[in-house]
């Protein structure tokens, strides 16, 4: 699902380097095999990285902190990961109006509104500018490939502080309302960026209105425990004391969570909210915008895990359906090691997580007891230092619970590592 969604390289001016032929013409799928390669050693390339791209990930600027997330572990017996060689490109994510930086997943599972099952949601940040915090479009990959817009928002939006520009926070609730947060800027810069809103569409991609309150500070990714006429959404804050600390970085970030009550004719609103975890650090970014805490996931029992992208962690908070009061900064499940400053999560059919690496183009799986027992290299882009840096953001597990659906913030581009 963040903070390095973009199509740049970190340090670097911003651009984008378009969508490959090949790619762009009719959502053509496009597949590469990569075989893992024998056991784990700190002295051969990572899984699902292609023998040409050794060389640069050998020579790669990693920090001293991150020094260890280049070296390869292969996934273990047992890890949702084992087994994973290929990486086929489904579709562009861009849309006529050009927009790029693709952010949020979701899978949809039922017919609904315009949407069917099969199809995947994904949304923009970037405007065709690549100015972040402008993306104001919705795409749907439908099984066969092909895409269309599901919804196409207007730049500035009754209800919406500051514009609309699409983040992670994307979910579909079962009476089919979809919510998407918008952290906007006007011109790509956080200078100019606002606390921006939650916005709720019908199932045909139809505004049917906002949700904002002094508890939503820049919502950048999002979680659900969907009960049908009743949801708890669980959204990250971003922006809470960014703009004032010029640069610095605050321990501000937080994560919200919102009872919501609505009906299939209703859009949902907020009956209760409650700050379950907060002092995460955040801050402002040349490249990525801002950092701070991104992905959420939630288990069976309550347990929500967070991306700490700038703190280079998985964080837990227990209870978090429950809960009356802030866990603080949450308990360290994982950290370093494969991780280098997480961003997307998303929870594996066999209880592990996923964490989509913003410093490189890995995912790691972690188990529920913070052990990682695998990594794969799924965007290697050398064209970074290191290679797929700020290429990966968000990840979700595809609806037949077999493979896993990333985007390319490189290619603006829908994959599925199978």
């Amino acid at each position: 699902m963040s903070i390095y969604r973009r199509s740049v390289h970190t340090g670097a001016t911003r651009r984008n380097r378009g969508i490959p032929a090949a790619l762009a013409v009719g959502g053509l799928a496009v597949a590469l095999s990569v075989t893992a390669c024998g056991s784990s050693s700190s002295n051969s390339e990572p899984a699902g990285l292609a023998t040409g791209a050794a060389q640069s990930i050998n020579n790669a600027q990693y920090s001293a902190a991150d020094a260890q997330a280049k070296t390869r572990l292969d996934p273990a017996p047992g890890s949702f990961l084992l087994g994973k060689t290929t990486v086929t490109t489904l579709a562009s994510t861009t849309p006529a109006n050009g927009d790029v930086n693709p952010y949020a997943i979701w899978p949809v599972s039922a017919d609904m509104g315009s949407l069917h099952s099969g199809d995947v949601l994904v949304d923009n940040f970037n405007n065709k500018s690549n100015n972040q915090g402008t993306g104001t479009t919705i795409v749907d990959v439908h099984p066969d490939k092909s895409v269309t817009v599901f919804a196409s928002l207007p730049a500035n939006l009754p209800g919406c502080t500051g514009g609309v520009g699409l983040t992670t926070a994307m979910v579909v609730l079962k009476d089919g309302w979809v919510i998407v947060g918008s952290l906007p800027s006007t011109d790509g810069k956080i200078d100019t960026s606002a606390p921006g809103c939650l916005i709720e569409l019908t199932p045909t991609g139809q505004v049917a209105g906002t949700l904002t309150g002094d508890y939503l500070n820049g919502p950048w990714d999002a979680a659900v425990d969907d009960q049908g006429d009743t949801a708890t959404l669980f959204v990250t804050n971003t922006l809470n004391g960014v703009k004032a600390a010029n640069g610095a970085q605050v321990n501000k970030g937080d994560v919200v969570r919102l009872s919501l009550h609505q009906t299939p004719t209703t859009a949902p609103t907020v009956t209760a909210h409650t700050v379950v975890a907060d002092s995460l650090p955040e801050r402002e970014d040349a490249s990525a915008f801002v950092k701070g805490p991104t992905g959420l996931a939630l288990d069976p029992s309550g347990k929500l895990y967070i991306g700490d992208n700038l703190g280079n962690r998985v964080a837990t908070v227990d209870n978090a359906l429950t809960r009356t009061d802030s866990a603080g900064a949450g308990t360290t499940l994982s950290s370093g090691g494969q991780l280098a400053n997480p961003l997307g999560i998303a929870l594996a059919p066999n209880g592990d997580l996923l964490v989509a690496n913003a410093t490189n183009g890995k995912i790691v799986e972690v188990t529920p007891a913070g052990k990682q027992v695998g990594e794969y290299f799924a965007n290697e882009d050398v064209a970074q230092d290191p290679p797929g840096n700020g290429d990966l953001f968000d990840l979700v597990v595809n609806q037949t619970k077999d493979g896993i659906l990333f985007v390319n913030d490189d290619t603006n581009t829908l994959s599925l590592l199978h």
